[in-house]
């Protein structure tokens, strides 16, 4: 393999490939075991800024949390659930509400936006709350297939004096609801 090999130049220059040909990939090993020790044993030097991921933070009302502002009324969600089926995603919410004003009140759940901004309608009301009374409202609405809540329109009724009606309609932002497919 060798035998061609003429000349002290010939060799020298032989000898300097065969050099740099073992020793680079050496150098490059001892090089990179050596920054992985230092980051190991030194810790992180600050002069990497490692990007954190962000997370989505989480908005709406989901179960247990208080959905109305008016003081009129106070208001939470008891359950909310979406369960799959073939004609559609079915989304039912039950709401807690107690009258603490001074008057007789009523809540009414009235539609759902979903997230893909289809409105779907479908009410249900506590009916004519005494002041102090507490009642349960729940309603259920057939959401396209694939579709999950995004708000739901509630709308408050105060009945002062028995004379009238004065009515309030609020949007109540939905947190993530679970799906399931029971």
């Amino acid at each position: 393999m060798f035998e061609d090999v003429d000349g002290p130049e010939q060799k020298t220059l032989l000898r300097l490939l065969i050099i740099v040909g073992i020793g680079l990939p050496i150098l490059i090993e001892v090089v990179t075991f050596g920054s992985m020790m230092g980051h190991h044993l030194l810790g992180d030097t600050g002069a990497e800024a490692v990007p954190e991921t962000p997370t989505a933070a989480e908005t709406g009302a989901g179960v247990g949390d208080p959905i109305l502002e008016s003081a009129d009324v106070s208001a939470r969600i008891d359950a909310a659930s979406v369960v799959t089926a073939d004609e559609g995603w079915r989304f039912t919410l039950t709401v807690n509400v107690t009258n603490t004003g001074a008057d007789p009140a009523a809540v009414r759940l009235d539609s759902v936006t979903t997230r893909g901004g289809e409105t779907v309608a479908d009410t249900a009301s506590t009916g004519q709350l005494p002041v102090g009374n507490t009642d349960n409202v729940t309603q259920s609405w057939l959401l396209p297939p694939g579709e999950r809540p995004d708000s739901v329109s509630v709308t408050v009724f105060v009945y002062p004096d028995g004379d009238g009606v004065q009515s309030t309609q609020y949007t109540v932002a939905l947190g993530d609801i679970p799906v399931s497919n029971r």
